[in-house]
């Protein structure tokens, strides 16, 4: 399984004049850029893994390496766990680049731990937005399994908005945050519900992904996470079926995929 060392030059190279262009790096993992900043959402690489009685075994290559960045004005962390907040993955790219991390409050207290300047970490708390160059992001609930310091965040560049849910489950804010942004692409986090593995659902299942997509009357919905623990993989076209004849069009891409997000589709 050879890990891929081409799509963060790319990206950094590549021109985006107008809108938003996102790629995909597998897993939770992936990158926002705008005509004039550069944001990596969730950044993780891992070695692999042994064998893990919860089947947290990675399933993908590592399409990102924290050593390829050499740009990135944003980096944000939906909350504490591992694959969402590594600091194996974050050192690296705190050191090399001058970027701020908009960080849920408990991966804030991870950051702050590690030594990050406090002038370097934004912690989105509900209600807080912050502004770098032409992006702005706005901090929500979240209703992760596990970690009650996550967040949710709406990412904005002109007209158009990014739904940030990382690995939240459904929430009562979502109908709200519909209301008060127009959501061009959302993008949750979907999974296999092991409960033989641990007996709590961590993932939305396709039927709650198409929900939470339509609560915030979401334009376009984009899974992730569903392809990188071998035990959780799911099938991302499972979401369709839920969406069918609502209006809101399912965006499934393959690991290194990108897409464009202008606003007009």
């Amino acid at each position: 399984m050879r890990d891929r060392d081409d799509i963060v030059p790319a990206i950094e190279a590549a021109p985006v004049t107008s809108g938003l262009r996102l790629w995909w790096f597998g897993g939770p993992s992936y990158a926002i850029k705008s005509p004039r900043t550069l944001v990596l959402v969730d950044p993780y690489r891992s070695d692999p893994r042994p064998d893990d009685p919860q089947g947290f075994v990675r399933a993908i290559p590592n399409y990102f390496s924290p050593r390829a960045v050499t740009r990135a004005d944003l980096v944000v962390s939906t909350h504490d766990h591992a694959d969402h907040c590594d600091p194996e993955t974050l050192r690296p790219i705190y050191g090399r680049t001058s970027a701020v991390f908009a960080a849920a409050p408990s991966s804030a207290r991870l950051m702050a731990e590690w030594g990050f300047a406090p002038a370097r970490i934004w912690e989105m708390a509900p209600g807080v937005t912050r502004t770098v160059v032409d992006i702005t992001v706005a901090g929500y609930p979240a209703n992760d399994w596990e970690d009650e310091g996550a967040a949710s965040m709406v990412l904005s560049s002109g007209s158009v908005s990014i739904f940030i849910g990382g690995d939240s489950l459904l929430f009562d804010d979502l109908t709200r945050i519909g209301r008060e942004h127009r959501i061009d692409l959302a993008v949750f986090t979907l999974g296999r519900n092991r409960r033989d593995l641990i007996d709590a659902q961590i993932y939305l299942t396709p039927e709650e992904l198409a929900r939470g997509a339509l609560a915030l009357r979401a334009r376009r919905v984009l899974p992730v996470h569903w392809d990188i623990w071998e035990a959780w993989v799911e099938d991302p076209y499972a979401v369709a079926p839920h969406l069918a004849g609502t209006g809101t069009e399912l965006v499934v891409l393959e690991q290194g995929g990108a897409l464009t997000i202008d606003g007009n589709v």
